[in-house]
């Protein structure tokens, strides 16, 4: 078992108002998915993406999990690919967003892929909090 590459979870509550997790290619599925190391320089021992349903302090979650290091951020789009419900507004962005971030720690492993995810979540969630509040306004 591989110790020196940071294994990072997502654990995203079900249930929660203007919140749709992020899954791995079919929501409600369970998926481990190692891309191919042609599509995805990553060094040994490659890459594992997981995303699925789990139990987390008794209440139901969506999961996503990433374990492996990019060597080329520029080809995280081929993972944005396989990722659904990112809240991005446009293809590439969380692409962009974490090209951005090239020289942050974490930026080339799952740290730095879910927490982008977390803050476009964060941010679907409060611009649908204030257009609702605005409407009622």
């Amino acid at each position: 078992e591989d110790k020196k590459t940071l294994r990072v979870r997502a654990i995203q509550k079900l249930g929660v108002s203007d919140f749709n997790p992020s899954y791995i290619f079919d929501e409600g599925s369970s998926i481990e998915w190692s891309p191919p190391a042609d599509k995805l320089a990553s060094p040994a021992p490659g890459m594992k993406l997981k995303s699925g349903p789990e139990e987390f302090m008794g209440k139901p979650v969506q999961v996503v999990e990433m374990d492996g290091t990019f060597d080329n951020l520029q080809e995280l789009v081929y993972i944005e690919s396989a990722l659904k419900n990112t809240n991005t507004k446009f293809y590439g962005e969380l692409t962009q967003a974490m090209l951005k971030l090239a020289d942050a720690p974490g930026s080339n492993n799952g740290t730095g892929l879910l927490q982008t995810l977390a803050a476009f979540a964060i941010r679907s969630i409060y611009e649908k909090k204030t257009a609702a509040s605005k409407a009622k306004a």
